[in-house]
């Protein structure tokens, strides 16, 4: 099924990349279902559940990405399709287990807005120390992933699906017609993500070691008049480094090494 993506991408591929985007970014602020179903709605995208024909259970998603410009709708694409690591069962896995959590999610899936949100969903911050946590969280991760051996694949895949999440939503920030920079950071790493299991912790990122929540949470919430610069380009530096380990091969990291990463910060 991703192949048939993929070869469709050749010809027109922008709604499937820009969804892929959204749902990374997303998925990678949000810490339950039900936080990620609201903040993917709230996007614009058209999230519909897949049922369980047996019990009614919201067992995946059709969704469909909304030009935010001129609010035209692309496809309707399954979960299933749209990617390896992207499916509504494999989103769960980045998610800790929680019953109460779990059942407001069946809710908001079939009563939208049902569910009452978190303040950690509607309240955009003023606070320019934010930019501080977020520099720190992506170091951390950066040093605890200096430590992850090469062969470790399902770790590295995981990282990358973090990463191109906090791409994804600094993208969002900063970028109107998300095709800049950070949108094609967040694609290109993002391809490393593209695989079953990237979304599972790995035991040596489990809490309280750090996962770049408060780095997408920042950018996320924090208001866009907000800055704080030379924490931003420090932040972006040690985003530079995070996608140079995560995905040494790719595009990206041969441009990074080549020295033409100005753009990343403009």
């Amino acid at each position: 099924m991703l192949a048939g993506i993929e070869r469709r991408e050749d010809s027109d591929g922008s709604d499937h990349r820009m969804l892929r985007r959204m749902l990374r970014a997303t998925a990678a602020v949000s810490l339950s279902e039900v936080e990620w179903i609201r903040r993917t709605r709230a996007t614009g995208t058209v999230l519909q559940p897949r049922v369980s024909v047996v019990d009614g259970y919201v067992v995946g998603y059709i969704a469909q990405w909304r030009d935010s410009h001129s609010a035209r709708l692309g496809p309707a694409i399954i979960d299933l399709d749209v990617g390896a690591g992207l499916s509504l069962p494999e989103l769960r896995d980045g998610w800790e287990p929680d019953p109460h959590a779990a059942a407001d999610a069946q809710t908001e899936w079939k009563l939208p807005r049902s569910v009452a949100p978190s303040a950690r969903e509607t309240v955009l911050w003023a606070d320019a120390e934010l930019w501080a946590y977020a520099l720190a969280d992506v170091r951390g991760f950066n040093k605890t992933l200096a430590g992850v051996a090469s062969s470790e694949r399902a770790v590295w895949r995981w990282a990358a699906s973090r990463v191109a999440g906090v791409l994804a939503l600094w993208s969002g920030r900063i970028e109107p017609d998300a095709r800049g920079a950070f949108a094609v950071a967040a694609h290109e790493v993002g391809r490393s993500a593209l695989a079953t299991g990237s979304r599972a912790r790995p035991h040596i990122f489990q809490s309280p070691a750090p996962d770049l929540d408060k780095a997408a949470f920042a950018l996320a919430q924090l208001c866009r008049k907000v800055h704080d610069p030379s924490t931003e380009s420090d932040l972006v530096g040690a985003l530079i480094t995070s996608i140079a380990t995560t995905v040494p091969t790719s595009v990206i990291g041969c441009q990074l090494r080549s020295g033409r990463t100005s753009r990343l910060q403009s």
